[in-house]
């Protein structure tokens, strides 16, 4: 079976790396001119690193990643209004960085099967070939597959195959800035997920490895708002609580990304024929319950199994289709949702951390994360 992989982010590659791993030949078309991520970090909850552990890729991740055990909700000045222990599953929580990861998976592929600045146009049915994707490229290039599994990202091309129309992402009302400081200040205790939450903003605080943190800061604001500089945000936030000005001021104001909050409604259609989506172009979400990654970790490693399983490759996409949009469009909603009440700039978001009790907002959350980072991607199949 030849299969192609259109993008080479994670979730191009998580794919390969599964369908290699059951004898597929996989070939992976990046438009960009080589395979990167941008330097920010990310969290795999449990429900990822167990698929990661499935894949064979979780022992090489550990070594490059920073365990979490604790999540520590806060005001700006620090006081803290609910805590959530992350522990007892059948694997860790992690926080790395994104190249960390993509170095990960990268060593597990062929570079051979990689090919960069290839720009996918669009996908066609040749009628001559049993219905076989034709993959259409920048240039007038056309390949034939087996099989093709749209990874392109919120942006898809092969989503607009697959759907049949062309959707704008949703904006969220708010704008996300992420940067890596490569300072663990000593009072931070690595292990624990900080967030302090604000009238309509945030900031967060987590340890991805090799003494360094991941921030991200989140303000409500119109998608055409000026984009503030460094000076701008450290200013913002210089009065919360430490060690927040001191990891903005440790950070390179080149490296500091800024992305909008996007998202889409939730899609029941993800597969046409022979041709898939997975991760961004299947379910794109807003980064409020950390899972972006974990849930394109997870499609990888269910559209695998269904493809060893025998029968058509119609049926197991249209199995995996099935399997996973019900999981992926409730994520999806509760990030939605989660954004939205931690966005808050209204006296009822407010009245729920200063008011209720702190034993149960933390069980409320807690209970919230079991049901997302207990899951064990493939189990439904067996």
């Amino acid at each position: 079976m030849k299969v192609a992989v259109i993008g080479g982010g994670i979730s191009g590659l998580c794919a390969a790396v599964a369908l290699r791993r059951i004898g597929v030949e996989v070939d992976i078309f990046e438009r960009g001119a080589a395979i990167r991520e941008i330097g920010a970090g990310l969290s795999l909850w449990p429900n990822a690193t167990y698929a990661l552990r499935e894949l064979g890729l979780l022992e090489p991740c550990l070594r490059v990643a920073s365990r979490v055990e604790n999540i520590r909700l806060r005001d700006p000045e620090g006081r803290e209004w609910a805590s959530v222990r992350v522990v007892g599953q059948a694997t860790p929580a992690l926080c790395l960085d994104r190249p960390a990861l993509l170095a990960v998976l990268l060593a597990a592929m062929d570079r051979q099967r990689i090919h960069t600045g290839q720009t996918c146009e669009g996908i066609s049915l040749e009628s001559g070939s049993g219905r076989k994707p034709c993959v259409h490229f920048e240039g007038g290039r056309k390949l034939t597959f087996d099989a093709v599994i749209g990874a392109d990202g919120l942006g898809s091309v092969v989503r607009h195959f697959v759907m049949g129309r062309v959707e704008r992402p949703v904006y969220r009302g708010y704008l996300i800035w992420r940067g890596v400081a490569e300072v663990l200040p000593p009072y931070y205790a690595e292990g624990n997920i900080t967030e302090a939450w604000g009238k309509g903003e945030r900031f967060g605080i987590m340890p991805i490895g090799n003494g360094k943190v991941c921030w991200y800061a989140a303000r409500n604001q119109p998608a055409t708002a000026s984009p503030q500089s460094k000076a701008q945000l450290l200013e913002h936030f210089r009065r919360w609580h430490p060690p927040i000005a001191e990891v903005i001021a440790a950070t390179p104001e080149s490296a500091i990304v800024r992305t909008p909050a996007l998202d889409r409604p939730p899609a029941w259609n993800w597969a046409k024929g022979r041709v898939v989506l997975i991760g961004d172009a299947a379910h794109p979400m807003t980064p409020n319950l950390g899972q972006g990654t974990c849930q394109a970790i997870e499609d990888a490693l269910v559209l695998s199994r269904l493809l060893a399983g025998g029968g058509s490759i119609e049926d197991a996409f249209h199995r995996f289709e099935k399997i996973r949009r019900i999981r992926a469009a409730a994520i999806v909603l509760g990030a939605r949702w989660i954004g939205s009440f931690a966005q808050s700039e209204g006296w009822a978001a407010r009245w729920v951390r200063g008011v209720l009790p702190r034993s149960c907002l933390s069980g409320a959350i807690e209970k919230t994360f079991h049901a997302i980072h207990d899951y064990k991607a493939g189990a439904c199949l067996t």
